[in-house]
């Protein structure tokens, strides 16, 4: 057998899972960088083996996930909530799908985008459910006040999922 046709499965598998950018809509003052920015975030917040990749989006020690009533800041305590919510073991996958993004507010220092979409849970055994979801991105700004939207940067101070309806997983909704 080759190995092309061996790992066809593993390679759909992951097409099937992975972000889907095909609704997102940027609004007026969303800069073309935040696009590949977000995709990347999603991606290693979807895969369930991330750590250190992901964690690296946020500013060091001070970065903070928020999903809910749920808190984290700095790298321990970001993985272990992601890990709360996605286990490790893999049989939960994660698949977002932004829509409408805008930018909420801005500073000198600092940008915050809210994005809205759906998230898809899918389960091993089949089942799937969506959830919807409203997120802000509260992302640095460089010394010449141009938004640090580089996957890996340290520049993601705050990812706040401060909307996900049905808060529970999985939902009744199915996909």
């Amino acid at each position: 057998m080759k190995a092309s046709t061996a790992l066809l499965p593993f390679t759909l598998l992951g097409a099937a899972l992975g972000v889907d950018m095909a609704k997102y809509q940027p609004g007026s003052g969303v800069e073309a960088a935040f696009k590949p920015f977000l995709e990347s975030l999603y991606a290693y917040a979807e895969d369930y083996k991330a750590t250190d990749t992901f964690t690296d989006f946020f500013v060091p020690d001070t970065g903070r996930l928020v999903v809910l009533e749920n808190q984290a800041q700095g790298p321990a305590a970001i993985v272990k909530l992601k890990q709360a919510l996605l286990p490790t073991t893999g049989e939960k996958h994660w698949n977002h799908l932004p829509n409408a993004t805008t930018v909420y507010s801005e500073t000198a220092g600092q940008k915050v985008y809210n994005v809205y979409g759906v998230i898809q849970t899918r389960f091993d055994g089949g089942n799937c459910s969506i959830a919807y979801y409203s997120s802000r991105f509260t992302v640095l700004k460089d010394g010449k006040g141009a938004v640090r939207n580089t996957p890996h940067s340290g520049s993601l101070v705050l990812y706040d999922d401060y909307v996900v309806s049905p808060g529970e997983s999985p939902t009744h909704i199915p996909c």
